[in-house]
């Protein structure tokens, strides 16, 4: 694991002159003015970051990737596609986690833009349009526009599970925003970054696209591994329902036949319209005849 770690280039940090004192408990020492990161520390915190992933994806909850650097943006594309997780690679819109319902309203113009596109091209097919070329066009860069933005994260839902970033400085307004509505966030965080916000630190070469990737590979596996065990304790889940509902029918009490020489004076009460109790009429019961002795 450490091997492959160096090999990735995971171990290599930015200049001693812009270093956080914070992130003093992972850096192993320096060489040529440049911070190397303890390895060992590394393999530890990314085993802790997997594990708690794992958790995470096996609870049913979604895990949003943001990286919006050059370096970061291909890797976090993949990791999304792999996991199926929703992602932000372009720009960090403010309020996508403090004020969801507003970023909303930006996802559901881009699929409104979307449909009037798709209808545009069918009806063009058809030799039937209602559009100009000119009105497609500037539909076509509307849409394009807002799929930068928020086409990764069309599939938001809530509860959000976890947040993990890619550079904390550069992610300060995600960071920020996720430590305010309570969304544990695991990040990897380089010798000039600051630790203090994160719950899950990954100390790691975050400027390297090799040394993202190999991080997020190890952790979409984990992820995949917590996924699988949703599905399997769902299925689970549904089998006991269907199990105890087909209990509950075979302990049901069946009704009973009424007999054929039932009183009608024991027939309960029936009611009308008004809901006035009316019972069946009963014959005038006959005075007792009077003996002889009586009289």
């Amino acid at each position: 694991m450490i091997k492959k770690l160096v090999e990735a280039g995971v171990h290599f940090g930015h200049l001693v002159s812009r270093w956080c004192p914070k992130m003093r408990p992972y850096i192993w020492g320096h060489r040529n003015k440049v911070h190397l990161i303890d390895v060992s520390k590394t393999a530890i915190q990314l085993e802790k970051a997997a594990k708690f992933l794992e958790s995470v994806a096996a609870e049913g909850k979604q895990i949003l990737w943001v990286g919006t650097k050059k370096a970061a943006q291909e890797p976090i594309k993949v990791a999304a596609g792999k996991t199926g997780m929703p992602f932000v690679s372009h720009r960090w819109i403010g309020g996508t986690l403090s004020n969801n319902s507003q970023v909303k309203k930006s996802v559901t113009k881009l699929q409104h833009h979307e449909d009037i596109i798709t209808k545009a091209e069918q009806a063009k097919n058809e030799n039937q349009m209602h559009y100009t070329k000119k009105e497609i066009n500037v539909y076509q860069k509307l849409a394009d526009r807002l799929d930068k933005n928020v086409g990764g994260i069309r599939t938001l839902k809530w509860p959000l599970g976890a947040l993990v970033v890619v550079d904390v400085r550069k992610e300060a307004a995600a960071v920020r925003e996720a430590v305010k509505v309570g969304i544990p966030v695991v990040a990897l965080v380089d010798t000039n970054g600051d630790p203090s916000q994160i719950d899950y630190v990954i100390p790691a070469n975050d400027d390297a696209p090799r040394s993202i990737s190999f991080i997020f590979d190890y952790l979409c596996d984990a992820i995949t591994k917590g996924l699988a065990t949703f599905k399997e304790n769902r299925a689970l889940n549904k089998e006991q329902e269907k199990t105890a509902k087909n209990a509950k029918r075979a302990t049901d009490v069946p009704l009973v036949a009424m007999p054929d020489d039932f009183d009608e004076e024991e027939k309960p009460a029936s009611k009308d319209a008004k809901g006035v109790s009316k019972r069946a009429p009963q014959r005038p019961k006959q005075a007792p005849r009077r003996s002889q002795s009586d009289r």
